[in-house]
């Protein structure tokens, strides 16, 4: 009997994650989230998932057509796209997974942020405040164990 799927596994799928380590993270981290967030997610139009780029994740915001990761990639964009959440499975499989989920944090933080108040400042402190605003009770925490920002200490 196979175990059952959990939204934050449904999401991954409808984002069309590949890779088995890029899968594990996300479904760690989307486990931190309240299931308003995850909901708010799956349904956003302004947000579009891409699986190639130049770094393990990146959110790039706001978007439109002439955008150098747009060309660079090959990306056909959406009509509605704001925001483009980019991963990259070669990078992120040859990564330690709480690395991986680090800049996960960090990037879905200035996604949910940025699509919450586009014209808010969207520096990594004010994204660091976003995902913990948006993780649920039972799983709100900092990032103090031994990540800040986007790198490791």
């Amino acid at each position: 009997m196979s175990k059952p799927l959990t939204y934050a596994d449904l999401l991954g799928e409808e984002w069309r994650v590949s890779s088995r380590r890029l899968q594990s993270c996300l479904r760690r981290v989307f486990r931190e989230l309240c299931a308003e967030t995850l909901v708010s997610l799956r349904k956003e139009p302004r947000l579009q998932i891409a699986t190639s780029g130049h770094n393990s994740v990146w959110a790039y915001f706001p978007m439109h057509r002439r955008r150098w990761i747009v060309r660079s990639l090959g990306i056909e964009l959406k009509p509605e796209t704001r925001i483009l959440l980019v991963f990259n499975d070669v990078i992120i499989d040859g990564q330690p997974a709480k690395q991986s989920e680090a800049e996960l944090r960090d990037h879905l933080g200035h996604t949910l942020l940025y699509l919450r108040a586009p014209k808010a400042p969207n520096d990594c402190r004010n994204a660091l405040k976003e995902w913990d605003r948006c993780c649920s009770d039972l799983t709100r925490r900092r990032w103090t164990e031994g990540v800040q920002t986007n790198r490791l200490i």
